[in-house]
């Protein structure tokens, strides 16, 4: 579990991972008592928290603070879930590193300048990994806008 902290925005990459939709308000009760305990931010608040999921790369968990004065007075969480359907992860990537990816199943775009590979299968990925910034939530924008181009 890889996380990020910017502002009032949380992001935290569940490389492999998967949750149940059905305990999700379980789930994410648990992991904002980890997120506190690992980097002492006062959690109290309300929270959209977006799920992002990818069957090639896992789910990634974007959580968004609202500041709302009724929440943080009484010291409570609330938590708005939005499940991000119908996405597909891209991964952006280097021009230096291209030397070290095969072309079996990876489809790349050229978007503003930048590569994004998107990728066929799993087995493709543990490959390219520490190479790769992964791209969850304009991806759409870059398939209808980028070119494909050949690696």
């Amino acid at each position: 579990m890889k996380t990020i902290i910017k502002n009032d925005k949380i992001i935290v990459f569940l490389n492999g991972q998967f949750i149940q939709t059905d305990n999700l308000d379980k789930y994410f009760r648990k992991l904002l008592l980890s997120l506190n305990k690992k980097y002492e931010i006062p959690l109290k608040g309300y929270y959209n928290i977006n799920v992002y999921e990818d069957k090639n790369y896992g789910m990634v968990l974007e959580l968004i603070y609202e500041d709302m004065e009724y929440y943080n007075y009484f010291d409570q969480i609330d938590l708005n879930i939005n499940i991000m359907a119908d996405n597909e992860f891209l991964y952006k990537i280097k021009y230096e590193f291209l030397d070290n990816i095969t072309n079996n199943g990876i489809v790349c775009y050229k978007y503003n300048n930048e590569l994004y590979l998107q990728l066929k299968n799993q087995k493709n990925l543990f490959h390219i990994l520490e190479f790769i910034e992964v791209v969850y939530d304009k991806t759409s924008e870059i398939k209808k806008y980028g070119e494909k181009v050949i690696v």
